[in-house]
């Protein structure tokens, strides 16, 4: 028959329920068997816990954070889609496409903004555009070719993107420092436990020691 008491890391908590977990790590579990090193393992598991929670909370708000702000900066930016009309044909070689225009070229272009009066720039057009084409871009308040506003799919991307990435770093830096601790924790309950298994064992067997 097995002694229980010979069995590392078997005893000292009746479940793995956080609640019973509180209770040993508060020291108010009375039953016999209950180590130090039962209380300090139940409140590693509470710390986890705790910093899972608090990465949940951070996350939540990086997510908020990031989500009214975008709506800040696109209410605060003046930007405005009109009518330009191609002065010269796509010439291929756009690095990207912010504006909203698909195709990868650019143009001469002419265009106006209220306020701002004519312009005359280069712009994002699709491939295959014709000179005297009309194409619709956005621009500032000052009239100039700007990236299109995000849409709501963008900035809810954004913002899960941020809350995702705060609660990985927090959460994983967390688990990881309580799971060295952990482990430390492991090798000294052998270490005891050798040692008192090597104490007890001579006179449980009824083997005289070396």
């Amino acid at each position: 028959m097995t002694d229980e008491r010979s069995v590392p890391g078997s005893h000292g908590v009746a479940g793995d329920t956080l609640w019973r977990h509180l209770v040993c790590a508060a020291g108010r579990d009375t039953r016999p068997l209950v180590r130090p090193a039962d209380r300090a393992r139940s409140r590693l598991v509470l710390e986890d816990a705790f910093a899972v929670l608090v990465a949940l909370v951070l996350a939540v708000a990086a997510t908020w954070a990031t989500w009214t702000g975008e709506h800040r900066r696109v209410l605060d930016e003046e930007r405005q889609q009109v009518s330009a009309t191609t002065v010269t044909g796509a010439v291929a070689g756009a690095r990207d496409t912010r504006s909203g225009v698909s195709g990868g070229a650019s143009a001469e272009a002419t265009w106006s903004r209220p306020g701002s009066g004519a312009h005359h720039g280069v712009v994002e057009v699709p491939r295959g555009t014709e000179a005297g084409s009309v194409i619709r871009i956005w621009v500032d308040e000052h009239g100039r070719p700007t990236p299109r506003p995000p849409t709501d799919a963008d900035m809810a991307f954004a913002s899960a993107l941020a809350g995702i990435s705060v609660f990985a770093v927090v959460a994983g830096a967390a688990v990881a420092v309580t799971g060295l601790r952990g482990r430390r924790l492991e090798r000294r309950t052998l270490d005891a436990w050798e040692a008192e298994w090597g104490d007890v064992e001579p006179r449980w067997s009824g083997r005289r020691g070396g």
